[in-house]
């Protein structure tokens, strides 16, 4: 069954208006509070500024003058490194073990978020202590994979990295910026974005859209929401699916310049974190939601049917 992207877009926004209209102040706190969890660490931008180059004022400075002071730093760097070697060494481990750990704490209640977030959608529920509860074994599980997921192309990208440097770096010191050694570093930045980075886009993505759902749907972590996964929405609907990011990339943009407007609008305030999740929350939602109808354009039933008994849960300390 192919599936339609647009009939499940349509739906996608009347579902949006039904779990969030008429406005419920609480609701749309407690909900803005388990979106904002789940997408804790997958913001698009970085605010680390990296330092430039010495320039000249003319091009004779800049190819002779700015090349020497170039070399001349490396070699001052390279000198104060090899002074305080176990210092410089101590730092960086732990730096290094400091980012890890709060980059692994983050992903993993943000992972349980993932799951509760699909819960609200799919049967109306907007219970944070429940569901924190409920998510626990599926959650564990779903950050396991994103972490060896993640861990795996940094390490991938780190080795491409090295390798690159260890090419380039000769001719670096040399100022050969555009030279054969240079070109074939920079072929091996690029290659590796593409071998690497393509298919951790494709993975996350589909991870995002359908194995998330597919877990919280038929209570099954993450292997088995994999092989639904191929069997039930990749196998055979390579053409829907690329129908279905097309349009979701188009509506992507479309979104972020309708975000981009309102947070000047807001005077930035929309740009707060949690606050902005709050205010931009029908987006969220509807996002949420069209992977899910979609799905729904499969075979694969979603809306409506009756809550599971796993998901109830200790409801009775928790209601809606």
């Amino acid at each position: 069954m192919a599936g339609s992207p647009a009939d499940a877009l349509s739906k996608a926004v009347e579902r949006s208006k039904q779990l969030l209209f008429p406005v419920k102040i609480e609701k749309w706190f407690a909900l803005g509070f388990t979106v904002f969890l789940a997408q804790c660490g997958e913001s698009g931008g970085s605010s680390v500024n990296f330092p430039s180059l010495p320039s000249g004022g003319s091009s004779s400075s800049s190819s002779g003058g700015g090349m020497g002071d170039f070399r001349q730093g490396v070699d001052d760097a390279l000198r104060t490194f090899h002074d305080d070697v176990a210092l410089y060494v101590s730092l960086g481990i732990g730096a290094l073990l400091l980012m890890a750990s709060v980059w692994l704490l983050v992903l993993w209640f943000s992972s349980r978020a993932k799951l509760m977030f699909v819960e609200s959608v799919v049967w109306d529920r907007v219970d944070v202590s429940g569901q924190w509860a409920r998510a626990a074994e599926l959650g564990f599980s779903l950050f396991k994979f994103r972490a060896a997921l993640g861990l795996t192309g940094w390490l991938l990208f780190l080795a491409s990295t090295a390798a690159g440097l260890a090419v380039a770096f000769p001719a670096f010191l040399a100022g050969e910026f555009w030279g054969p050694r240079a070109w074939a570093a920079y072929a091996t930045f690029g290659l590796a974005a593409l071998l690497i980075g393509i298919p951790a886009a494709i993975i996350s993505a589909l991870l995002d859209d359908f194995v998330v759902p597919l877990m919280v749907l038929r209570n099954v972590r993450v292997k088995e929401a994999w092989a639904a996964c191929r069997s039930e929405v990749l196998a055979g609907n390579v053409g829907g699916l690329f129908i279905f990011y097309l349009l979701r990339f188009v509506l992507g943009l479309g979104i972020a310049m309708v975000v981009s407007i309102l947070t000047c609008l807001t005077c930035c305030l929309a740009a707060i974190p949690y606050v902005g999740t709050v205010f931009f929350l029908p987006i969220f939602v509807f996002s949420r939601a069209y992977p899910l109808y979609y799905l729904e354009q499969l075979g694969i039933p979603v809306f409506p049917q009756a809550e599971p008994q796993w998901a109830a849960y200790e409801a009775w300390r928790f209601p809606r």
